[in-house]
């Protein structure tokens, strides 16, 4: 309460409130606990995840002496045990702490009880099957969750389980593990995306839509990287259209709830479509790209042969910027002030990137660390000055 009080001592100087006013705040605050903060909700769910690793490593140093029959009878035991103290944490409103990490511990605990079924009855399966049994078996649990954190936790781990099911289980044979992971990094984003449109549409399911909109963003950038740097180096050209069919579906979902979203203008619909439409492009292995580069990452090797708007380590950075820039302004047009300064940041850094990948010979010498050096404060002086003005424009946008 001690930074309400700071706050509402400095309103009360200002005139916005008055004395009755703050007596009125204070009161109905005292009525309302605020929740624990973050951090100890982290510092309380990592000493339980470090009590869980003491217990395992005690177990483990005896582990081929402990009987089968009573490596499942603790394990069913210390279930029981959480789910009692869930059942008793859950009347409790005023302390919900213990509520959140008796769940997370059980929600820890379901899939170590995944593991040690598997390792007692030899049950084969991928690690990403084991984290989407265990989602949907602790699915209705997150849902009785008062903190973001645990729904969080939840999320964090049914992505990656979904995601990779999902590529694998279409039936293609991969000859190397890391060709399924082009099909992965563009699915996630918008397979995250489908996900947040339905839970924001579903009541019951609105508390999972922040975790969602989370790993959308940083799943999107994640994508947008890892093809600008394949591209810039000349992959992807092996890849096959057919491995991004889960994600052509997706796809076609998002692009038909942007379409009938009713709170998005005509312009943040066109701008979602079309970013959206140069990313699947991105990804495709022939139609903008010929695998061809004229400068090296960190050199300054000038491919002759090549012609400029031909190379790909060209293309690439002036794609990543269209698309991030058509993200910017959807970003500050629908009020998204953070997204926003995300993604003009990421613009400067790019247009940085693009400079030392085209000018690495002359980057490093003297004079070229002095230009480098006024560029980057350059972009990050105009980045900071312009941003409130250049996201006022995007509000202003109509269409």
């Amino acid at each position: 309460m001690g930074m309400t009080q700071k706050k509402l001592e400095r309103w009360q100087q200002a005139g916005l409130l008055t004395p009755g006013q703050i007596e009125a705040i204070l009161a109905f605050e005292n009525q309302h606990p605020q929740r624990a903060n973050w951090w100890l909700y982290s510092f309380m769910i990592l000493g339980t995840a470090i009590i869980g690793l003491g217990v395992i490593s005690l177990i483990a140093a005896n582990w081929a002496n402990i009987p089968d029959g009573v490596k499942l009878g603790a394990d069913f035991l210390l279930l029981a045990v959480l789910a009692g103290g869930i059942y008793q944490q859950y009347p409790n409103q005023q302390h919900g702490i213990w509520f959140e990490v008796l769940v997370v511990g059980f929600m820890l605990l379901c899939l170590a009880s995944i593991g040690l079924i598997s390792q007692i009855f030899h049950v084969g399966g991928q690690w990403y099957h084991a984290l989407l049994f265990w989602a949907a078996i602790t699915f209705l649990l997150s849902l009785f969750a008062r903190n973001g954190f645990t729904r969080f936790f939840w999320v964090t781990l049914f992505l990656p389980g979904a995601l990779w099911s999902i590529v694998s289980g279409m039936g293609w044979h991969f000859q190397h593990t890391l060709d399924e992971f082009p099909a992965v990094i563009l699915l996630a984003p918008l397979f995250a995306a489908v996900l947040y449109s339905t839970c924001i549409q579903v009541k019951w399911l609105r508390g999972f839509s922040p975790s969602l909109f989370f790993w959308f963003q940083i799943s999107a950038i994640m994508a947008l990287a890892f093809a600008d740097i394949a591209r810039s180096g000349g992959e992807m050209m092996d890849y096959q259209v057919v491995w991004y069919f889960p994600a052509y579906i997706a796809a076609g979902v998002l692009a038909v709830g942007i379409v009938l979203h009713k709170d998005y203008k005509w312009l943040n619909k066109l701008l979602l479509l079309a970013a959206l439409v140069l990313l699947l492009l991105y990804y495709h292995p022939d139609w903008l790209f010929s695998g061809e580069q004229r400068y090296t990452l960190f050199g300054s090797r000038d491919h002759a042969a090549v012609s400029f708007w031909r190379a790909d380590d060209i293309r690439a950075p002036l794609l990543t910027l269209l698309i991030l820039f058509l993200y910017a302004i959807h970003a500050g047009n629908v009020g998204h002030q953070r997204t926003f300064n995300l993604i003009t940041f990421l613009i400067g850094l790019r247009f940085v990137i693009l400079y030392f990948q085209a000018m690495g010979g002359l980057a490093a010498t003297g004079i070229g660390l002095i230009i480098s050096g006024s560029l980057i404060i350059g972009i990050a002086w105009l980045w900071y000055k312009g941003r409130d003005r250049l996201r006022a424009w995007t509000k202003e946008l109509k269409a």
